[in-house]
């Protein structure tokens, strides 16, 4: 039997329905029975409607309009509009990315190769500073210069990667370049994440070592140590009057930024004086009056400042977050304070540059600049690839002290986030004249290759995109204006035709379901937009990109020795490769294709968008007006290469060797096959239907609710046929019928002249039966306001003859039962009620020995794909667990569509009539409740009575009534009984009333007894603690059902005590209680009085005594007591949706690990983590859910029990919590998860790797 908690909330009938069924029925109420002819039906159903003009003006809404059944508009075929719009501005956008990138104001970027973060950032800042890329181009190769052995760094061919790096990015028409893999080989850099500024000063500090030793380094290193390198003077003074001066060269100024919020304090610390207490002056020897100071001597025209970050603490090296303000323009005293010898050319220094590191470590994170234009005086955010212009320059506009930054933090201002995570800063000193000069470029011979290749790349690149565009526009306009045709030629109304037959019904879900995958399948791949785009797409981009520059770049002779030997690499023979494979798939009813097929439908358009677009026209002429486009195979097949001549793309083809089907034979040697896109379009929809009424016919409440149109038979057969799709009749009994076609109908569809007249005349009936209905509901209301008069207890005076009784509770539900015996009676009449399904089976079909084999490629409607594992989702993906083998289930489905759909349609019915559908209807008998199952008149119902004139009009719309005249007796032995339960309740109430006053204080005895867990020396039995429980809750209210001393709970199948006494683990559970001699003979005495005094007849019982002895249950069973303690242990472990608690520890924290299992309020709830769970799942189900919350991999986890205990490893995942013995809500003792890093891959875009600062550039060139 359902629980009131499963039964599902009532839906809520639809108003808008409900009016236009109302409407259609109060307009056959008010028509005379002889006039509800079929021309009336037509008028009622709305079919007499002339054409829809409510939408012809434009609205962005798609709605169904309910009140024209011939108006299909707002169906989603507005949709379109949109999607050539769309794809113009594609074609436009094509057109103007032939524009080159403005060269002066479009920076380019650098792609990050993996972990290159560090690299790309120091050469987009040093290609912004001009002298430094000018000394790069000035740079020539030498015939005489002999390439160091390995490890040493190659200095020529670094110096060419690095003009070419500067050239491509200075010249290229695209937005962001590869560049940078040749320079990390030559360096061999690893992909490891490496410290900015360590490799800056690291490949400088190489460039010293390594350009003397070429021809032409030497002019070049010394142009390079002008630029960035200055000399600093640390002075040792005494107060004695002795003096000591030394002088270095400095590429770079590292500043300690712990404990200052600005720039200049932090100078202000660098340069000024400190104190040395420990040094001993060499000529008064004295310590403590000797201090320190340095001071720049020389400024160099860049100044590097490096900000220290980092800390060393106990637990390990940390990242210093302290927002440190700097300013747009510096003075030049403030680096050169004391030593005025030789003064700076200028004034001031102006910032130019800021390195900013992402991260919150200091072992992991991302590097990216603000860097501001040498040529435009514009600041961008220099992030790998991605340029873009900022609105606001970083820094201060003025320098600022530690006492601007205070009033700043009163006001809480907050601090932005370059000044939170500034790594470094570049100053260039203020000339005269501004903008800089632009760079020269390297001679021809030496930047010829770069260009030429750059050139190819952009016209190929854009002449493609150009011409995939055009062609794309074309076949889209060209598909929407067939759509729009076919439902144009659909539409129809009252003008249009002249027969009944010549309109047809389809399912509005139908009609709307074409349009949405039209939509989808014509939409294609503006699903991926540019905004949208993943960095997956991006770099799957950039990989297509680079092969079809190598296809254009490529010789004709290369092609053919690559088509002879191994496959190409070229972009256009990978898609002829996808063509070849996406036919091959099609050829093979494989059932794992069905997932994937909207895919690969997508994707057809891209295949055929290899064609020049001078081929459209041809190819519009060639095709048919009434066919949409089509995938044609050629005889023989020719697979589309290109090549570039004279600077422009050319098209070869050449014949592919035909590929093999799995049978044997070439997959070319059969006919030219097509491939519609109403078939692609097929395989995408969904099955629809169309109820039937109980007559077997059409009704028109689905006319008038909207749920199907009316349309023109011819187009209407023509569109089923075009999408294949499939008709049969289910019945609600369960029987399954395939219509058999009828003349001049392919497809068996509901006509005009398929409506009911049967139902039409019902719900006449139905209009005249509410009315009726309701007039009597009101006599009802009115005698039930007359209880008092009418009442055979309230009013006991005698009724006049021939006036009958009702019962109160039929009066009440007589609305109810009065509409559900006429749903009775239409339900028995009603047998032929059940859908008209249209599915849709989409054929890729197999010539094999017994005929054609049909499979079809979508899933049957409400039955989703199952899975064969029963691990959730995103285990499957961390894991790597699926199964690509289709269920039984599917498998069996298919099967029975590919014999149902392969073979002729049957004629006869397939006899499949389900018995348990066949449910036989409820009789409704009114007035049933005054028979009493004695067969007499109910003594227990309210009754009241009737005139026989009033029960005329309520026994009228029931088969079956219940009459019970005024003057008849009730039932005696009814009556007899209610006297015997008043009289002895009475007297329970007393006898329970006094037995409460008699054994109060021996209960509260016992109480006390068991909270306190005395051992009494008297305690010779045992008793239940239900029976304590009972005894304690009963009152005078409960005298029926005095507590019974059955002692069974506590008794095994032995007949022998297996439970013990109170505990703390059976407090919820029967235990036995201790009593004394008296106390037990008490309880029996007065237990046995209210037996006898309840029920005479009762035969006593004396309940099975549990002896005691000395505080032991004697003769307890041994063997039950332990599976007892057993059970009552696992029921810890057995649980539904409680919460299980994960405290994440990290061990580098003393203070985490200290309190890893405390037990105070703060120390619990700090990192803590509450997991809804069961004792059913299993332990990978809540390594999955910690994986959502910590990112750490399921497998990678380290779970423990408690901090140092049992750990759950992988060989746990399979295991149940139960299993495991976890219990739930433990909070004060929850499972430890060790925190713990991970190093990515290279492929991830967000570059979180781990550093080795303790190797550094070791293994590269760098280092040698």
């Amino acid at each position: 039997m359902t629980k009131e908690t499963d039964k599902k909330p009532k839906e809520r009938p639809n108003q808008r329905k409900v009016a236009f069924r109302n409407e259609a029925i109060n307009a056959l109420v008010n028509t005379d029975e002889d006039q509800v002819t079929f021309s009336k039906a037509m008028e009622v159903a709305k079919l007499d409607c002339q054409k829809c003009l409510l939408h012809d003006m434009h609205s962005s809404k798609s709605s169904n309009c309910r009140d024209n059944p011939f108006c299909i508009h707002r169906l989603g075929l507005e949709k379109f509009e949109k999607l050539i719009t769309q794809e113009q501005e594609t074609k436009e956008e094509a057109k103007k990315d032939q524009k080159r990138r403005d060269l002066n104001d479009q920076p380019a970027g650098l792609i990050n190769g993996g972990n290159f973060c560090y690299v790309n950032s120091f050469l987009q800042v040093w290609f912004n500073v001009p002298e430094f890329r000018q000394l790069i181009y000035d740079f020539r190769p030498s015939e005489n210069f002999v390439p160091p052995e390995a490890p040493r760094m190659n200095v020529q061919a670094t110096m060419l990667a690095l003009q070419d790096i500067f050239y491509t990015l200075q010249t290229t028409p695209f937005n962001e370049t590869d560049k940078t893999s040749n320079l990390g080989k030559l360096l061999r850099l690893n992909s490891e994440q490496q410290d900015s500024q360590e490799f800056g000063l690291k490949f400088f500090n190489a460039l010293e070592r390594c350009l003397p030793d070429h021809p032409n380094g030497k002019e070049t290193l010394k142009r390079l140590k002008d630029l960035f390198t200055g000399e600093t003077c640390t002075r040792i003074v005494c107060k004695c009057g002795q003096r000591s001066e030394r002088e270095e060269t400095a590429i770079s100024l590292t500043l300690n930024i712990e404990g200052y919020c600005t720039l200049l304090d932090a100078l202000d610390a660098y340069f000024g004086e400190e104190h040395l207490d420990d040094f001993k002056c060499s000529k008064c020897n004295k310590t403590g009056d000797v201090s320190k100071q340095s001071d720049y001597v020389k400024l160099p025209p860049v100044i590097v400042i490096q900000l220290n970050r980092y800390k060393y603490t106990s637990k390990g090296r940390q990242k210093l977050k302290t927002p440190m303000a700097y300013p747009r323009e510096i003075p030049a005293k403030a680096f050169q304070r004391t030593n005025n010898s030789i003064p700076p050319p200028a004034e001031m220094y102006d910032l130019f540059a800021v390195t900013i590191h992402e991260g919150n470590n200091a072992e992991c994170g991302h590097y990216y600049d603000l860097i501001k234009s040498p040529l435009n005086q514009k600041w961008y955010r220099y992030n790998d690839e991605a340029i873009e212009a900022i609105p606001k320059p970083p820094g201060t506009e003025k320098p600022t002290t530690a006492k601007t930054e205070k009033s700043r933090k009163k006001d809480k201002e907050k601090y932005p986030t370059d000044q939170k995570a500034c790594y470094g800063l570049l100053y260039r000193r203020r000339d005269a004249f501004k903008p800089l000069p632009h760079p020269k470029l390297p001679p021809e011979e030496l930047i010829i290759d770069s260009k030429t290749e750059i050139e190819e790349l952009f016209e190929g690149l854009t002449k493609k995109k150009i011409e995939k565009s055009e062609k794309r526009l074309y076949d889209l306009e060209r598909r929407i204006n067939k759509v729009k045709i076919s439902y144009g030629k659909l539409e129809t109304h009252s003008d249009k035709y002249k027969e009944a037959n010549e309109v047809v019904f389809l399912p509005t879900t139908l009609l709307q379901d074409v349009l949405a995958q039209e939509y989808e399948v014509a939409k294609g791949e503006k699903k991926k937009k540019k905004k949208e785009a993943s960095e997956n797409e991006e770099k799957k981009k950039n990989e297509e990109d680079e092969a079809l520059s190598a296809a254009i770049a490529a010789s004709e002779a290369d092609q053919r020795d690559k088509a002879s030997s191994e496959p190409s690499t070229s972009a256009a023979a990978t898609e002829a490769g996808d063509d070849e494979e996406l036919r091959a798939e099609s050829e093979t009813p494989n059932p794992e294709n069905a997932e994937s097929t909207q895919v690969a439908i997508m994707e057809t358009d891209e295949i055929m968008d290899t064609t020049p677009t001078k081929d459209i026209d041809i190819l519009a002429k060639a095709m048919e007006d009434n066919a949409l486009p089509t995938v044609e195979v050629p005889q023989p097949e020719l697979k589309k290469r290109t090549r570039q001549q004279n600077g422009e793309v050319k098209y070869v083809y050449s014949q592919r060797t035909p590929r093999k089907s799995h049978n044997g034979t070439n997959g070319t040697n059969s006919s030219p096959q097509k491939q519609p896109v109403s078939s692609r379009v097929a395989a995408l929809l969904s099955s629809h239907e169309i109820p039937t009424c109980g007559h077997g016919k059409m009704s028109i409440d689905p006319i008038l609710y909207g749920d199907v149109k009316a349309v023109s038979r011819a187009p209407a057969i023509a569109l089923l046929r075009e999408y294949d799709f499939r008709v049969k009749i289910v019945y609600d009994n369960g029987e399954n019928v395939f219509p058999e076609n009828e003349k001049e109908r392919d497809v068996f569809i509901f006509t005009a002249e398929d409506i009911c007249m049967e139902c039409v005349r019902e719900m006449r009936e139905e209009g005249n039966f509410n009315n009726q209905l309701e007039d009597d509901e009101k006599l009802v209301r009115r005698i039930l306001k007359e209880e008092k008069q009418r009442c055979s207890v309230k009013c006991p005076s005698e009724r006049p003859d021939g006036y009958l009784y009702v019962a109160k509770f039929a009066l009440s539900n007589f609305k109810k039962s009065a509409m559900s015996a006429r749903e009775n009676r239409l339900a028995q009449s009603h047998n032929k009620q059940g859908t008209l399904h249209f599915d849709s089976h989409p054929m890729f079909q197999q010539k094999s020995n017994s005929g054609y084999l049909t499979l079809s490629l979508k899933r049957t409607r409400g039955k989703p794909r199952k899975s064969l594992s029963e691990i959730p989702e995103k285990m499957q993906k961390l894991d790597e667990i699926g199964s690509k083998e289709l269920p039984d289930e599917i498998i069996a489905d298919e099967e029975e569509i590919s014999e149902n759909m392969g073979s002729d349609i049957p004629t006869k019915p397939v006899e499949s009539i389900n018995p348990d559908a066949l449910v036989p209807f409820e009789k409704i008998e009114f007035n049933s409740e005054l028979r009493c199952s004695h067969g007499g008149i109910n003594f227990n119902q309210f009754r009241l009575s009737v005139s026989p004139e009033e029960w005329a009009h309520l026994k009228v719309y029931f088969d079956e009534c219940y009459e019970v005249k005024c003057s008849d007796d009730v039932c005696d032995q009814c009556r007899q009984m209610e006297v015997d339960a008043q009289n002895g309740s009475e007297n329970m109430r007393g006898l329970v009333r006094e037995m409460r006053k008699r054994i109060s204080d021996t209960l509260k005895t016992v109480e006390s007894r068991a909270e306190s867990k005395e051992d009494g020396a008297d305690i010779k039995y045992g008793i239940c603690s239900v029976f304590i429980d009972k005894l304690r809750k009963l009152t005078s209210r409960q005298s029926t059902s005095p507590p019974s001393i059955c002692q069974e709970c506590l008794l095994c199948p032995h007949q022998q005590p297996f439970k013990g006494f109170l505990n703390e683990d059976n407090h919820k559970d029967s235990h036995v209680v201790g009593l004394t001699e008296e106390e037990w003979n008490t309880f029996l005495t007065e237990i046995r009085k209210l037996e006898e005094a309840g029920d005479d007849q009762s035969i006593a019982v004396d309940p099975c005594p549990i002896p005691i002895e000395n505080g032991q249950i004697v003769d307890m069973c041994e063997k039950c007591f332990e599976q007892h303690i057993k059970f009552t242990e696992e029921q810890k472990y057995m649980f539904e949706n409680e919460n299980i608690y994960v405290k994440l520890v990290n061990l580098n924290v003393e203070e985490d690990i200290a309190k890893a299992n405390g037990k105070a309020r703060r120390g619990r709830a700090k990192n803590l983590y509450a997991i809804k769970m069961s004792s059913t799942n299993k332990l990978m189900e809540l390594k999955v859910q910690l994986y959502d919350k910590t990112h750490q991999l399921p497998n990678d986890q380290l779970l423990y029990r408690t901090a140092g205990g049992e750990q759950f490893d992988v060989s746990n995942n399979q295991k149940t919590l139960f299993d495991l013995r976890l219990s739930p809500n433990n909070n004060d003792n929850p499972l430890i998860l060790i925190a713990q890093q991970f190093s990515p891959s290279a492929s991830q875009a967000d570059e979180t790797g781990d550093r080795a600062p303790e190797r550094g550039f070791v293994d590269t060139a760098l280092a040698h």
